[in-house]
């Protein structure tokens, strides 16, 4: 029998080893990605470089088995978390964590007798943190390199985990490298393309190998020079790729004179010489899915001891499997589905249910366990239908993964509803509680369609007087799933508040309550909104729900701010009742939308700064930061602190942030960019904007902004009617009273329009006035109809309350205007100054052209108070503020994890941040650019 050499040549390869090495090298870098097609050799390539690191290097491997969507989830993470108890033991694991009763004890037996159960309250997010912290604790430490292979074929759980360590390693001497294919799968391609993104991660894309290539591949599989027709042959029937020149390198050496044309048999090749028994085995490993535990394999072979050792024996010289910790996989895939694909559908069926009778008669195989995903394969495949449905049923009502794994298991469950004879006897449950399982997952998971059309199922097949609370369940939950998608309505709300009883309360009603009162919020029923959230909060009093109350808080702030009256005691009341950082999180995400509503820019800094904290204290930065950095950016902005929110949606922009984010940024630049005179800029974010926002209501105020950005552009450039135009357009719409907020800056554009459109004044006189900033820009558009100067004086007073420097700057301006034109030259002289010095503060280039040219035509000296110059400042490299900000925590030893908390950024951001200023001053490491720091006067020598 002949053996493939045991390694190979490793030919062709050395400038992707290189680019490895050096992003190990690169503190910038946490994450590497090789994409190839099958038999390219990325696994290869992974191995090789590990191989050349240091003995200190802690190597982590996990492989995503080939029924991954359908099998366990988060397997190529559990199977390392298991490998590292091996490694470090338990006790050193357990000390590694940040809390007593870890979530990782589901995965990890001998952790759950270490420290107990986990908490029964343990989320994702917490169990995703645990795995983040034991890997940047372990890299403290010693280098880490985490190897996750084959993640096309990634469980939703494990693409979940893995976009999350993605977004939050900042740990030093900790690298992720993935390999997968970039053709077959979908989600992961969608995840790759966001990733791509991020500064902090390398793409790496192995070319097949030259002519030459494979000639120095065949030379070494055949232990000789081959002849030049044939590396013209088998280049040109292996199109280089390296699996398949080893194939025929092979088959080549067993026949010389046969090429073959089929790559299934070449691959199917390897096995030629393998006594029966190993080959049996082989099957049955192929049927398994790669990889396989050794115990299954062990339990479901008809061989005995000696020759199952024997065979394994063969097997692994031959390289056809290879060992793991735990068990055995495949080579290569490829191998693997040809050993499949050659199999006769009887073959297959038989050995698909030998393999679940030994799943079955494990006895730690119970609900819950991960085992049942597999169970459920192999089950199915089987065509033993009736173990299929109930697998199915107990992956699904018990599993760690994620929502989308239930549904996939619930929805096979109602596949075979019909078809298995008394399917509600075998899962102890009717056909109605498995729709109000996925309807349930699905609202949490996201998963719209999917969730409203069980859910529609669902109510034709419950008599709603019968089950009244399951019947407002699923109205509930279908609202929500309709607003996730199309802002839905509160019709399905309305309903489940009718079929719930006041008394006793349930928890449920006061959750409606609460979906209710934001909704009616956002559409404009500030009185409904208040009532129904103080609803909410006496069903939370009486039924001990903390987080329900400080929630029903929240709701009361934003009607109150809506209806013209006072948030501030509202949210007190929520921040006193938030009992967790999530809630905690709900509440300044809301209050700071109500703060920017109202003005109050420096107390909305304040309250997202400690959103922001606690953010990054529970691993929920990319799901809470956008929108903060959102209303932190509109708060700077309308503090006129220009540069600090230019710097602030910069550093935004380099996260993956979703898009309406993006383009609530991008606006916010627009905004900034067009008054200190760069109209090219301005229309660039802008456009970029639009192409972000899509239709939907929760998109509607950015489109309202995205108008006002545009019409200010066009005054800018001078094309008054075309300005005139999109003013018109926008004020046709119905919903204008709904976001009012977002008109009034709408309609203050459109009065310095000359022949504004004429539903100006009636809009203006129907528009709902509610906040501070609303008042201002009402007296705005007042002093615009009527030029009179005590009306321009009222605006700047309105503007002044609120500190809006930039506006109020413009009706300093309009006010001096307005005197000079009834000939108070006077009167005009002060504002006009004050207008003058403002524009020059906050480098509104327009606005101080147009002052000055003001000052001229009447004859005002203008005495603008301008900054000295500075002098002996120390030489900056080109550091940013920010950079200096960064440095100064270098300098204090800080890791990027904890810069990013203390600048509330994103830990790739700090990176991103470090890596610019070691570029910018040339150093090596962190230590040598602070030691430079000192040296040049940057930061201040301890």
């Amino acid at each position: 029998m002949l053996s493939v050499p045991d390694r190979g040549a490793f030919v062709g390869r050395a400038a992707e080893v290189s680019a490895l090495q050096s992003a190990y090298q690169d503190e910038s870098v946490h994450t590497v990605l090789i994409a190839g097609e099958p038999g390219l050799g990325k696994s290869r390539l992974v191995s090789e470089f590990t191989s050349r690191l240091g003995s200190d290097v802690l190597v982590l491997t996990g492989r995503c088995p080939e029924f991954g969507a359908s099998g366990v989830p988060f397997a190529p993470f559990v199977t390392i978390m298991r490998a590292l108890v091996r490694r470090i033991g338990v006790d050193e694991l357990t000390a590694l964590l940040p809390v007593a009763r870890p979530a990782l004890s589901r995965w990890l037996p001998e952790l759950a007798m270490r420290t107990g159960a986990a908490e029964p309250e343990s989320d994702r997010i917490r169990l995703f943190g645990e795995i983040l912290t034991v890997f940047e604790q372990l890299a403290i430490s010693q280098p880490v390199v985490l190897v996750l292979e084959d993640l096309h074929w990634a469980d939703d759980s494990s693409r979940e985990l893995l976009a999350f360590l993605i977004a939050n390693l900042t740990q030093r001497d900790l690298l992720l490298i993935g390999t997968y294919r970039p053709t077959d799968s979908e989600p992961l391609r969608r995840l790759v393309t966001g990733l791509r993104r991020d500064p902090g991660v390398r793409v790496l894309n192995p070319e097949p190998l030259t002519k030459h290539e494979v000639g120095r591949q065949l030379a070494a599989v055949l232990n000789r020079e081959p002849e030049p027709g044939v590396v013209t042959r088998v280049f040109q029937r292996s199109k280089g790729i390296p699996l398949f020149v080893e194939a025929l390198g092979r088959a080549l050496q067993e026949d010389p004179d046969r090429v073959p044309t089929d790559l299934s048999d070449l691959l199917l090749g390897y096995q030629a010489g393998l006594p029966e028994d190993a080959k049996a085995l082989l099957r049955l490993a192929a049927t398994a899915g790669s990889p396989v535990r050794a115990g299954l394999l062990e339990s479901a072979t008809d061989l005995s001891e000696d020759a199952l050792h024997l065979a394994l024996r063969q097997l692994t010289d031959h390289r056809l499997l290879l060992a793991t910790d735990s068990g055995y996989e495949f080579r290569h895939s490829l191998i693997r589905d040809a050993v499949y694909d050659d199999m006769l559908p009887v073959e297959r069926k038989r050995l698909h249910t030998r393999l679940s009778q030994v799943l079955l008669a494990e006895e730690a195989l119970q609900a819950g366990d991960q085992r049942q995903g597999e169970l459920a394969y192999h089950a199915y495949a089987a065509g033993d239908l009736p173990h299929a449905l109930v697998a199915s049923w107990c992956a699904a009502t018990e599993s760690e993964g994620a929502q989308s794994e239930r549904v996939r298991q619930l929805d096979r469950v109602v596949e075979l509803w019909d078809r298995v004879p008394d399917a509600a006897t075998l899962v102890g449950a009717d056909r109605l509680i498995v729709l109000e399982r996925i309807v349930e997952a699905c609202f949490h998971g996201g998963i719209v369609e999917r969730g409203v059309a069980a859910a529609d199922e669902a109510l034709k097949l419950l008599d709603v007087s019968e089950a009244p609370e399951r019947a407002a369940r699923l109205y509930y939950y279908r609202a929500g799933l309709e607003n996730q998608s199309s802002g839905g309505s509160v019709d399905d709300l309305t309903r489940a508040l009718e079929l719930l009883p006041a008394h006793p309360p349930s928890v449920l009603r006061g959750e409606v309550l609460a979906t209710l009162a934001a909704s009616r919020v956002f559409n404009g029923d500030a009185v409904g909104a208040a009532r129904d959230a103080r609803a909410a909060v006496e069903v939370a009093e009486q039924t001990g729900t903390p987080a329900l109350a400080a929630r029903g808080y929240a709701y009361q702030g934003l009607a109150a701010a809506a209806g013209n009256g006072s948030a501030v005691a509202y949210f007190e009341q929520a921040h006193a009742a938030a009992n967790d950082s999530q809630t905690l999180l709900t509440v300044v995400l809301w209050e700071s939308a109500a703060l920017v509503a109202a003005g109050e820019y420096q107390a909305a800094i304040e309250a997202i700064e400690q959103g922001l904290r606690a953010a990054h204290e529970t691993f929920r930065f990319a799901d809470a930061a956008p929108i903060l950095l959102v209303k932190w950016a509109q708060a700077l902005a309308g503090l006129g602190r220009w540069p600090e929110a230019l710097g602030l949606i910069d550093e935004s922009l380099t996260e993956q942030l979703p898009p309406l984010s993006t383009a609530a940024l991008l606006l916010c630049h627009a905004r900034i960019v067009l008054a200190q005179g760069s109209s090219a800029a301005a229309i660039s974010s802008a456009d970029t904007a639009a192409t972000l926002l899509s239709d939907g209501p929760w998109a509607r105020q950015y489109q309202l902004q995205l108008r006002t950005v545009r019409t200010e552009i066009a005054i800018a450039e001078g094309q008054f009617p075309h300005a005139g135009e999109i003013v018109a357009e926008t004020l046709a719409a119905d919903d204008l009273a709904t976001h009012h907020h977002e008109v009034w800056p709408l309609l203050a554009t459109a009065a310095r329009i000359t022949n504004a459109p004429t539903e100006l004044a009636s809009t203006a006189d129907r528009l709902p006035v509610t906040t501070a900033v609303d008042t201002a820009y009402h007296a705005v558009v007042t002093a615009s109809r009527n030029s009179d100067p005590a009306a321009w004086h009222q605006a700047v007073s309105a503007w002044r309350a609120i500190d809006q420097r930039y506006d109020l700057a413009r009706s300093l301006l309009s006010a001096a205007e307005a005197e000079l034109a009834v000939g108070n030259r006077a009167a005009a002289r002060e504002p006009l100054r004050e207008a003058a010095e403002l524009a020059a503060d906050l480098g509104a280039t327009r606005l101080a052209n147009a002052a000055q040219q003001v000052a001229e035509r009447a004859r005002v000296v203008l005495q603008v108070a301008r900054p000295e110059p500075a002098t002996g400042l120390p030489r900056t490299f080109g550091l940013t503020p920010r950079e200096i900000d960064v440095l100064r925590l270098v300098a204090q030893g800080l890791s990027n994890r904890q810069i990013a908390a203390e600048l509330f950024i994103s830990g790739n951001t700090a990176g991103v941040h470090v890596s610019r200023i070691l570029t910018k001053l040339g150093a090596a490491t962190r230590t040598e650019a602070a030691a430079v720091a000192r040296k040049h006067g940057l930061i201040v020598a301890d």
